[in-house]
C-alpha cells in the first residue's frame, strides 16, 4: 500500500448519543451493514480497478478482492493497516481529478466507485460527475448516506458523530436529471447504500446544469426528504441474493 501525503486526528463526539443513534438506524435498517453489501458488490462485479473517495481508516478498502487494484482518495486518511495493491492519495478529490491521470492510476476507465467523500451534496455531485467521465460500459458508482436519519444527523453543518449530511439531496438530483441511469438503494445501517449503473462518460447535462442543482437544492430541509422519498431510487432487500440479482439483470430502460 502506498500512501502519498499525510493525517490527521479524528473528531470526537458524545459517545452515548452516537450509539442510541445506530441503534436507532438498525432498528430501521435491520440486517447486515454497507461494509457486507459492499464485499458482496465486489465479489459479484469481480472489478479490476476500485476508486474509493473518502476512505478515512480504510475500514471499507478491506471488502475489495486481492487481485483488485484499488485507489483510495482523501485528503487526511487515517489508515493504519496494510491493504494489497492499494494506493492511498493524500488529495481532496477534486485535486485528484484536477491533477492526477486518473485512467493512468486506475489502469483504464474506473469500473467501480464507491463515493464517501466530503458529505455535502454539491460535492457528491460533483464527485459523481467526475466519476462517470472516467467511466466505461459496465461501470457501477456507489454513494453511501442516502438514507438520512433525521433532520440534525443530515445537516450541513456536523454537530454529531453519527452523520449522514444531506447526501440525499445528490440523489435525487441525480435521479431527477438523469432518468438514463439505473439506481436502486441497499436499506443498509447506518445510513443505506446506492448502486448507480448506465454511467455515460460523455454525458454532459449534469456539469451543465451543476449550479442550476445547487440552486435549487442548497436549502432544501430534512421535511423536503420526507415529503418526496419516491424521487429517490426505489429499494431492494437487504440481501446478497437481491443485491447479486440486480447487478446481474440487464439495467432498466430509461423512463
Amino acid at each position: 500500500m502506498g500512501i502519498i501525503g499525510g493525517m490527521t486526528d479524528a473528531d470526537v463526539f458524545d459517545v452515548a448519543e452516537r450509539q442510541e443513534h445506530i441503534a436507532e438506524s438498525r432498528r430501521r435498517m435491520p440486517g447486515p451493514s454497507y461494509y457486507k453489501v459492499l464485499e458482496w458488490i465486489h465479489r459479484a462485479v469481480e472489478p479490476a480497478n476500485y476508486l474509493e473517495i473518502g476512505i478515512r481508516k480504510g475500514m471499507s478498502l478491506g471488502a475489495a478482492l486481492e487481485e483488485t487494484k484499488c485507489v483510495g482518495v482523501d485528503p487526511a486518511p487515517m489508515v493504519k493497516r496494510e491493504f494489497p495493491n492499494t494506493f492511498i492519495y493524500a488529495l481532496t478529490s477534486d485535486a485528484f481529478f484536477a491533477d492526477e491521470d486518473v485512467d493512468e492510476v486506475m489502469g483504464g476507465p474506473v469500473e467501480l466507485a464507491f463515493i464517501d467523500g466530503l458529505h455535502l451534496f454539491e460535492q457528491v455531485v460533483e464527485d459523481f460527475r467526475n466519476v462517470e467521465a472516467h467511466s466505461a460500459a459496465g461501470s457501477i458508482a456507489l454513494f453511501h448516506d442516502t438514507l438520512p436519519l433525521d433532520a440534525v444527523t443530515a445537516g450541513r453543518e456536523r454537530v454529531t458523530d453519527f452523520y449522514s449530511g444531506d447526501v440525499w439531496k445528490a440523489v435525487m438530483a441525480i435521479r431527477r436529471l438523469r432518468p438514463d441511469l439505473d439506481m436502486v438503494t441497499v436499506p443498509a445501517a447506518p445510513t443505506g447504500l446506492t448502486l448507480v449503473r448506465g454511467l455515460d462518460p460523455g454525458d454532459r447535462l449534469i456539469a451543465e446544469r451543476t449550479d442550476e442543482i445547487v440552486g435549487e437544492y442548497m436549502e432544501l430541509p430534512f421535511s423536503y426528504f420526507e415529503a418526496n422519498r419516491a424521487d429517490m431510487p426505489p429499494e431492494i432487500p437487504n440481501t446478497e441474493e437481491a443485491v447479486r440479482d440486480w447487478l446481474a439483470r440487464s439495467p432498466a430502460p430509461a423512463a
